[in-house]
């Protein structure tokens, strides 16, 4: 049997997520490259518009399709995400033209419809085999529970080795190594309301320390709201410890130490040289008393 990136599994979930505040999902039926620029989706001229005006407000583009790629005509739905803690929002947009996205009034928070929490599940098999021979049987099955648009295969994320990865948007909380089960698990969660931390990589928008803290946390507390906690931290990678401090609504704080540890050398990607990797380790987690 031919190795995967995905057969590594001693790497810890919680730290990994991409970090990213923001999200720029356009839906595109075709065929696609390894990444939204390439493969020909957009005409040239367009592509660089879309990628300034992503760029200048700091969107992660995406590309989405609907599971199975059923094909589609008429206008194309383009989701705008925020995942910053505290204001995070869902807004959906249409166009009849790619060439309409970097005239999109994404600045006015009024403008595009509120939008209920959407699942991303990774298929692009351009970039990463793994995402899409164990990506496209989650997203099939997940979306034979909800009506469009909530469930959606997308290009690249990141992390490919932690395939089947789920993206819950707006709040940008990422997920891996997902059965179709605890797929539906963290959506459930989201649409009401609460985080689920079954296969929890970590929020996109706080950095990797962060991430891990913050699931630790929410391990302890069980399912609670994504805007609930907050976290802080000191030093900044490639630090090799962090003393990050999770703070609840209520009042309520932990001081969460969170080391960093090198792991055996492994495949990143498919058909890659195995290179170093790091992982998180939770050291200590104490209760300030409240």
């Amino acid at each position: 049997m031919t190795e995967r990136c995905s057969s590594f599994t001693d790497e810890p979930l919680p730290g990994t997520a991409t970090t990213e505040t923001g999200w720029l999902c356009i839906e595109n039926e075709s065929g696609w490259g390894r990444d939204p620029f390439s493969g020909g989706t957009f005409a040239p001229e367009v592509g660089a518009a879309i990628e300034r005006f992503a760029d200048q407000r700091a969107l992660r583009v995406l590309l989405i399709h609907r599971p199975g790629r059923a094909g589609g005509t008429g206008p194309m739905r383009v989701f705008v995400a925020d995942s910053v803690p505290g204001r995070s929002s869902l807004r959906m947009f249409t166009v009849t033209d790619y060439a309409e996205i970097p005239r999109l009034p994404v600045d006015d928070p009024a403008a595009g419809d509120p939008a209920d929490p959407i699942a991303l599940v990774c298929t692009n098999g351009k970039r990463d085999v793994c995402c899409a021979v164990l990506g496209r049987p989650i997203a099939a099955e997940l979306a034979a529970r909800y009506p469009e648009p909530v469930v959606w295969e997308c290009s690249h994320t990141g992390g490919h080795r932690f395939a089947p990865v789920v993206i819950v948007l707006p709040t940008g909380y990422t997920y891996g190594r997902m059965s179709s089960a605890e797929a539906g698990e963290a959506l459930d969660a989201a649409r009401a309301g609460v985080v689920s931390t079954s296969g929890l990589r970590g929020r996109s928008s706080i950095p990797p320390a962060e991430q891990a803290a913050e699931v630790a946390v929410r391990e302890l507390l069980g399912p609670v709201g994504p805007d609930v906690l907050r976290t802080a931290s000191d030093g900044a990678p490639p630090a090799a410890f962090h003393d990050v401090t999770v703070e609840h609504e209520d009042g309520r704080a932990w001081a969460v130490t969170v080391t960093a540890e090198d792991l055996p050398p492994r495949m990143m990607s498919c058909g890659k040289k195995p290179s170093a990797a790091r992982a998180w380790r939770i050291s200590s987690v104490h209760a300030d008393g409240n």
